[in-house]
This record gives C-alpha cells, sequence and structure tokens, in this order.
C-alpha cells in the first residue's frame, strides 16, 4: 500500500448562502473549514478519501465534486469516495434557488454545471482538484495502524419517547431537564487509524467519532465554524508532526453533540463546541499514542454494491387527510404569531425558534401529506414509488474497515455493522456522497413520526422504509466487507 494525503482550506464569506430554510444568509465566519484529501495506491489500483468539514453530501454537489477530483486523478468517479462531517455551521455549495436543492428528486440526469455552484462550491472544488493533482508524485509505502478510544462528554442520543408511546426530538433545552451529563443511547468509540511511512514517520490520519456537530447552529442565524470535528483532528494533528487528518462521520442520525439548537449567544455556543473538540482530540491522541496496534496485512482494497431500499404503500387516504388538516391550522396559528405552536404531527420545537421558522418546517410535511394524497386522488397508486437505490462502499486499510453509507444512518445500524464485519476494527460511517435519501432508521426505530424517524415527510418522492429498513444497508455493508478481505 502507498499512501499520501494533504490538507486545505476555504474561508467562506458573510452573505454567502447558509443552512437555512427560511434563506438566511451567514451572519459570521469564526473559522476557516478544512478538507482532507487521501490517495491509497494499491498495485495498479487507486482510490481517493475526501472528507471535509464543508457541506459536500446535500443534494448534487458531490457527483461534480467526485468528476473532477478524479479527472484531476486520471481514475473513475467512483473511485472517489466524499465523506462529510455533517457540520451544520457551512455554506450551500450550490445555488439554493437550483430545483436540485430541494427534496423533490430520488434519481435525476441533470448535472450541475460550474455555473450553479457558489463561490464557497466553486472554490472547494479549485482547491480540491489542485490539491489532488499533487499526491500521486508524493505517495509513500505505507503500514496501518489502528486505535480505539472512549468518548461519552460530548454526545447525546436525541430522540425521546413520551409516555404515550409516541416520539420527539429531544432538544437541547429537553436534554438539561434530564441532568447537564445526559448522553442516553450513544456510540462513544473514537476511532484512530494512522499511516506510517517506512522510517515510521507519520503519513496522515483518519479518525471517526459519532455526533452531529451542530452546537454552534442557529437555523436562523447561521454561522461559518469547523465544529468540533475539525478542533478535534486539529489538535490530533499537532501531535503528530501536523500531518493531514480526515474525519469521518459515523451513524449519527439520532445523536447529536449537546448543545445542539440551544438558546445560548453564537459566541458561547462556538466554545462549547471548541471545548468539546478539545475534549474528542484528547482521547483520539490518548488511543493512539497509547493503543495504535500495526496492521498485520499491509494492502488495501476498496468495493462499491446496490443496495435496494424498499418502501411500504402510500398511507390510507384518511390517514392523510387528517394529516392536512392538523398541519394547516398549525401553520395558519404560527402565520398569527401564536407561541403555543411547539407540537405538530410529532415534530416539535425549541422555545427560541420563530413561529414563522416552525411554519417553514412543517410546510414541507404539508406538501409530502399533499403529494402522497395525490395517488388516491388520481387513481395512481401503482404508480407510487416503490423503494430507492443506494450505493454503499466497503474499504480495508489493512486490517480496518470502512463502512460508507449515502445517508444518515441510526446509530444501531452503526453497531450492527461493528457487529458483524469481518475486519479487526471497522469504522462505519453515513454522509457518503450523495446524500440525497437523507435519514435512514434502523428497524428498532422504524415507523415513529418524529423528525429523523420519518424524514420521508420532508421530501416530495419517498414513502416510509418497510421493515427492518436500515438494518439492510449494516447487513450488506459487512457482507461487502467480506468480500475483500
Amino acid at each position: 500500500m502507498k499512501v499520501s494525503a494533504e490538507t486545505f482550506s476555504i474561508i467562506p464569506s458573510t452573505g454567502s448562502p447558509g443552512l437555512s430554510l427560511t434563506g438566511k444568509p451567514i451572519e459570521r465566519v469564526y473559522s476557516p473549514l478544512q478538507t482532507t484529501l487521501t490517495l491509497i495506491e494499491e498495485g495498479d489500483q487507486r482510490f481517493c478519501i475526501l472528507t471535509t468539514h464543508a457541506t459536500t453530501h446535500l443534494y448534487r454537489y458531490s457527483v461534480v465534486l467526485q468528476a473532477a477530483v478524479a479527472a484531476a486523478l486520471n481514475i473513475r468517479p467512483s473511485q472517489v469516495l466524499c465523506f462529510s462531517s455533517h457540520n451544520h455551521c457551512a455554506p450551500l455549495a450550490f445555488n439554493p434557488a437550483h430545483k436540485l436543492a430541494s427534496f423533490n428528486y430520488l434519481h435525476v440526469d441533470e448535472v450541475l454545471t460550474l455555473d450553479d455552484l457558489t463561490p464557497e462550491g466553486r472554490k472547494l472544488l479549485d482547491l480540491a482538484c489542485l490539491t489532488a493533482s499533487k499526491l500521486p508524485a508524493r505517495l509513500r509505502n505505507a503500514t496501518v495502524r489502528s486505535a480505539k478510544g472512549c468518548e461519552r462528554r460530548i454526545s447525546y442520543n436525541r430522540k425521546a419517547h413520551r409516555a404515550d408511546g409516541s416520539t420527539y426530538m429531544l432538544r437541547e433545552e429537553d436534554r438539561l431537564l434530564l441532568g447537564a451529563d445526559f448522553n442516553g443511547d450513544i456510540d462513544d468509540d473514537a476511532f484512530v487509524i494512522g499511516f506510517f511511512d517506512d522510517q515510521d514517520h507519520p503519513i496522515s490520519l483518519l479518525t471517526s467519532f459519532t455526533a452531529h456537530p451542530a452546537t454552534a447552529y442557529h437555523p436562523e442565524h447561521p454561522v461559518i465554524f469547523g465544529e468540533y470535528p475539525q478542533i478535534a483532528c486539529d489538535d490530533l494533528s499537532a501531535a503528530f508532526d501536523h500531518v493531514p487528518v480526515g474525519f469521518l462521520q459515523g451513524c449519527c442520525g439520532e445523536v447529536n453533540a449537546k448543545g445542539s439548537v440551544s438558546m445560548k449567544p453564537v459566541d458561547q455556543s462556538v466554545a462549547d463546541a471548541t471545548r468539546m473538540g478539545h475534549q474528542l482530540g484528547e482521547t483520539f491522541i490518548r488511543a493512539a499514542k497509547d493503543q495504535f496496534a500495526r496492521s498485520t496485512s499491509r494492502d488495501a482494497r476498496m468495493a462499491l454494491r446496490n443496495v435496494r431500499m424498499p418502501f411500504t404503500g402510500v398511507p390510507s387516504l384518511s390517514s392523510l387527510d387528517a394529516q392536512i388538516a392538523d398541519i394547516s391550522a398549525f401553520i395558519a396559528r404560527c402565520e398569527k404569531n401564536d407561541p403555543n405552536t411547539r407540537v405538530c404531527q410529532n415534530q416539535n420545537f425549541p422555545t427560541y425558534m420563530t413561529p414563522q421558522y416552525r411554519a417553514a418546517l412543517m410546510v414541507n410535511v404539508l406538501n409530502w401529506a399533499k403529494w402522497a394524497r395525490g395517488f388516491h386522488e388520481s387513481g395512481r397508486l401503482d404508480q407510487a414509488p416503490t423503494g430507492v437505490d443506494m450505493e454503499i462502499a466497503a474499504i480495508r486499510l489493512g486490517d480496518v474497515g470502512i463502512v460508507g453509507l449515502p445517508c444518515e444512518p441510526f446509530d444501531d445500524i452503526g453497531r450492527q455493522i461493528k457487529r458483524a464485519a469481518p475486519c479487526a476494527m471497522t469504522l462505519p460511517c453515513g454522509y457518503m456522497n450523495d446524500d440525497y435519501v437523507f435519514y435512514v432508521p434502523d428497524s428498532g426505530n422504524n415507523g415513529d413520526l418524529e423528525y429523523q424517524s420519518a424524514f420521508y415527510r420532508y421530501t416530495t418522492c419517498m414513502l416510509p422504509f418497510a421493515q427492518p429498513a436500515g438494518d439492510r444497508l449494516a447487513a450488506e455493508g459487512a457482507q461487502l466487507l467480506r468480500t475483500i478481505l
């Protein structure tokens, strides 16, 4: 195996489009956003792992990025895997008014053009290609080392259950009612993979942890900040001769970093995210310094597989009519600035969120219900979508496995992969490539109606997943790893 890597940064501008349903622009910039490219060569085969704290997984931008980086490396686009940390404090990479900047399409032939990109998206693309072009000449023989730490201070499970069995998203204000240290059912594994040359000098590192990086995120006041993953990667890099460090986000569909979407001033939220980043960095460093285990195997392989994820049928007409009536009444109350608009259709909203933003969130759910109702109304139930195809990846680096999923997978999907995988250590990761499917629950969480379990209601192209839902991805991912041992 040969490896080379490099990290670059972009500095987005205030006023650029942020991650906000109401079109709010970026208000402040707290840090650059880093991207790391790792080129891996095994024999006459090469593949590239691109990890970034910018936004690459939303909609169709990663397709453009893969093709451009592949051209710079003279490899196929399928040999470039883009992994986003899912940082919420990042700009949009292409025009938010473009039709693909919506949750309305599963498969389209249209590809974004360079003119469709924002200045930030174009800068990221150009620098990724420039960086990629340098990597082949820098390839060095590499051995792999791996370590796993435990970090329980910074994350919590944001899915909660009411006494009547219904579910809701546990916002920060709700979490604090359960105790300042509450974290619930989380994945506390903190992984480090190290590439070392023949003189035992570090070439680069890859890391992974499981939690939405959204501590400094406010949907109505977007900012730019690398969040806890970038801080942790910087700390680990400093401890290993400042080599490039990439971050792979775990299966964090229902797991957040603490402080997420809180009522604190943004400066305090950024400080909290920074503190948590240093805590994770400390855990990474301790694991790497104390536990690094050398792989007995020195080769690398990568494989892709398509997985069909079936949908259930269209919900009943009566249930859809009830949803439409309930949501329409809720939006009407929001338009009157009614503060008593905290809950609708199992979607719950934080105190600080304005009624206008709550309404904007529920408009999507209303549109889905009307879209689904249309299949009844027009007698086209047999034409409703039956499922979605997802391309997953398996990577083996020495004795270490990585499973990449193009979605926001729930925590237990990652656990299932780790239990079933044949490798000494396996990193289950989401947010790979084009994450247009968004949330995928495991079988135990499938069928609930809170935000992350029923994200299909924020689209007009998806229906509920049929059981066993995300368990299919776990089984296929583990099996795909077995094919490249």
